[in-house]
């Protein structure tokens, strides 16, 4: 299933060939599966016409990044999008295509009715962002329900052609470009931090600091930290912006600090060097995770800056306070502002998810009842 046509143009100007999507998401990590879940939906929405029901377990947390949102109404619109609070009970018609965001399980009534339903949704596990090996092997695999007529396929982001791809929206070129009344000092160096409240941001700022001659680095916290930085760096805490504005907030930064598959992503489409901030596991798969990734992103960097953006990552990822350890990372900021430049136009070579997503549904078999 994953091997489809190069030349195939998934058709968005026939408002009655657009499908009904009904797209599954419960929010785990705080804002990372709804902010994948909200883009996306965003993106099919616009972009290819389809009809859009967004179900969400927490509107809370999903008017972080959206503050229209109203958290108490069960059923809202925004952005042509419905969006409808999840509830086990709900009593929806299924929708042509059905993605559950990271096997987050629809309600069984729901699945139910997919089952009854004489032409059968085409149904999609979402499965999270991965640089690891496995990807191309399991993503638009079948796996068939255990006891009800219907065909569920694993659907999964990677950074390769056989993967599912990235989510990139078709103007990402513009909404990634600082807004024209954002005035920034040329003093400064500004440092973006979205990360977990245990991530040494300490010894990064005194390794920064040490290097820093004539800039000034300015930390600009979007989440908190809980050691205290040192009084020599400017701290300023950040309100956060809704995600449309996000790409360009990012723009305005020489180094970006991320967690979350959503910020993940977009500090990579700004092209600016960062630190991916992973949540720990206690087997050190998140480890194996940022090295997979480090294999893939680092190609074509010369020896001592792959050497030191290793070490940083590795050491940020570990908590570890040593600020010695970041030194040589902070002195080859201007190559990897250059190499992040080089992987985004590697990126953009490739189709992005949203198209291959709907090129995968176009070509689905839709079985009836037999």
């Amino acid at each position: 299933m994953q091997n489809t046509p190069q030349n195939f143009v998934p058709r968005s100007d026939d408002a009655q060939a657009a499908p009904s999507l009904d797209l599954f998401c419960r929010v785990v990590d705080n804002y990372g599966d709804i902010g994948v879940c909200w883009r996306l939906a965003r993106q099919l929405s616009a972009e290819f016409g389809w009809r859009v029901r967004l179900i969400a377990d927490d509107l809370r947390a999903f008017q972080w990044i959206a503050p229209d949102i109203a958290p108490s109404l069960p059923e809202q619109r925004l952005a042509g999008i419905d969006v409808l609070l999840w509830s086990d009970n709900l009593n929806l018609q299924p929708a042509d295509v059905v993605i559950e965001a990271f096997a987050c399980d629809p309600p069984a009534n729901y699945v139910r009715a997919m089952s009854n339903k004489a032409i059968k949704p085409i149904w999609i596990n979402l499965e999270y962002l991965s640089a690891e090996a496995w990807v191309d092997g399991v993503h638009g695999l079948p796996s068939p329900h255990r006891q009800l007529p219907l065909l569920k396929h694993f659907f999964v982001p990677g950074f390769t052609e056989q993967s599912g791809g990235l989510i990139r929206e078709r103007d990402i070129s513009v909404v990634a470009q600082p807004s024209a009344d954002d005035t920034v000092s040329t003093a400064t160096q500004r440092v973006f931090v979205f990360a977990y409240p245990h991530a040494p941001i300490a010894a990064l700022a005194r390794a920064l600091d040490g290097e820093s001659s004539s800039l000034s680095p300015q930390f600009d916290l979007a989440s908190p930290v809980a050691a205290a930085l040192p009084e020599s760096i400017q701290v300023k805490p950040i309100s956060p912006v809704p995600q449309t504005k996000f790409d360009a907030l990012l723009a305005r930064y020489a180094l970006l600090i991320v967690r979350g598959e959503d910020s993940f992503l977009r500090a990579q489409w700004a092209s600016k060097p960062m630190l991916w901030h992973i949540y720990p596991t206690d087997d050190g798969a998140h480890i194996v995770k940022l090295n997979a990734w480090l294999d893939r992103y680092c190609v074509g960097m010369d020896a001592p800056t792959e050497r030191a953006y290793r070490r940083a990552s590795l050491a940020f990822n570990q908590s570890d306070a040593d600020s010695a350890k970041y030194v040589d990372f902070v002195q080859r900021l201007p190559v990897l502002a250059q190499h992040a430049i080089h992987w985004r136009r590697t990126l953009l070579l490739q189709d992005d998810l949203a198209t291959r997503l709907v090129r995968f549904v176009c070509l689905a078999e839709k079985p009836k009842i037999g």
